[in-house]
């Protein structure tokens, strides 16, 4: 099957996943949970919070008007010496306020508690050299590692409403998994 493209994450798809990357690109808990087994604690870096324009293809999945704001943050979360992932969080600007209250805390301190945010889709694909994603992810590596391809997922998670005020009341969160990841052990 080829992943270098997005894919519906379901059943049929995971299964042909090696299951040290399955166990991780499906992993429908806390990926910070999940990473602090690993390492304890894990460390985040806020990179980038601000309004901004979002990709065309995350306006897609949004449901955003072209060229309208968005509120981006993108963190790197570090195992004991070497970041793990690399994450990107758009929210409509309309919403922004789900991610400028969390400052250096991880994004699922909130998905994971919240009554009304639930996931609508959770997809998988491995990024390869020259996608404009794997590249992006690579800047946060500080060593020499070469990788041919990344895994990441992205996953919309919306609480299925909408109203006059917000466009959307959705979050596009997307998480690439570098080269120290525990993902790549076997």
């Amino acid at each position: 099957m080829d992943f270098t493209y997005w894919r519906s994450a379901d059943d049929s798809v995971i299964q042909q996943l090696p299951y040290h990357i399955a166990e991780w690109v499906a992993e429908f808990g806390s990926l910070t949970q999940k990473l602090s087994h690993y390492a304890d604690p894990v460390r985040l870096e806020l990179l980038k919070e601000a309004t901004d324009i979002a990709t065309e293809n995350e306006q897609q999945l949004l449901g955003l008007t072209k060229r309208s704001q968005s509120q981006i943050r993108e963190v790197t979360l570090y195992g004991p010496s070497q970041p793990w992932i690399y994450a990107r969080t758009v929210v409509p600007v309309a919403n922004k306020e789900l991610l400028t209250e969390l400052g250096e805390k991880p994004l699922g301190s909130i998905l994971f508690t919240s009554s009304e945010l639930r996931r609508q889709s959770l997809e998988v694909r491995q990024l390869q050299q020259g996608d404009e994603l794997f590249e992006e992810a690579l800047l946060q590596v500080t060593g020499n590692e070469k990788s041919e391809y990344l895994w990441a997922r992205r996953s919309v998670w919306g609480s299925g409403e909408t109203d006059d005020d917000k466009k959307s009341n959705k979050l596009l969160l997307v998480e690439v998994f570098l080269p120290d990841s525990p993902l790549y052990d076997k």
